[in-house]
């Protein structure tokens, strides 16, 4: 499936396309390891459990390995996490083997709007100093 699919749900489309127009900016203050650390816990390993609904896998990462994928949505030893962006942008990842930590949004809209409302450059500086 690729990274395409996803772009059709317009709110993380949007999310996308303010990552675009952000991510230079950060990476201006220092913050590309941050940044390249929300796309891999959004668009390659992102999980979302909206209310009542069970969690469910978006990620490009997570489609394209059915064992993780499988890991990550049914098992007890999977570690859930709420998604928070500070916490995801300061958090490192496996490439190589599963991941530490799924972080889980609640909906696509509370991605598109912690992503346009946080004070992006005050978290790279908190991490940097």
């Amino acid at each position: 499936f690729g990274h395409v699919p996803i772009l059709t749900q317009p709110v993380f489309a949007d999310f996308m396309q303010m990552y675009g127009e952000k991510a230079e900016d950060m990476i201006a203050l220092g913050g590309d390891e941050m940044i390249t650390r929300l796309y891999w816990y959004s668009a390659e390993y992102g999980l979302i459990q909206e209310a009542g609904q069970p969690v469910k896998a978006f990620g490009a990462g997570l489609m394209s390995s059915f064992t993780e994928l499988q890991f990550a949505v049914e098992s007890k030893d999977a570690h859930h996490v709420p998604f928070d962006l500070e916490t995801v942008m300061r958090t490192g990842y496996e490439i190589d083997k599963f991941q530490r930590a799924y972080f889980v949004l609640p909906s696509f809209d509370a991605l598109r709007d912690a992503f346009a409302g946080d004070d992006l450059a005050g978290i790279v500086t908190r991490f940097k100093g």
